[in-house]
């Protein structure tokens, strides 16, 4: 049972890796200038990029920690 959750965690890590390059990928489409909402501010915008990377990093943090556990 162990090897299966360690299996698990492993290919749930490979899956989050292809998020994270597809979130880097589609950077400018994603993350860019809104056309429809002119009035948005860069920090909110900067706010909710960091918030997508500190989720993101913190996850492969958790999946890495279960890995060795």
């Amino acid at each position: 049972m162990p090897l299966v959750i360690k299996l698990l965690v492993v290919a749930f890590l490979i899956f989050w890796t292809f998020v994270g390059g597809w979130l880097i990928a589609k950077y400018g489409a994603l993350f860019g200038p809104h056309h429809d909402h002119r009035a948005e501010t860069p920090g909110a915008r900067s706010f909710g990029l960091a918030h997508i990377g500190a989720v993101w990093v913190g996850a492969f943090a958790l999946g890495v920690w279960f890995l060795f556990l």
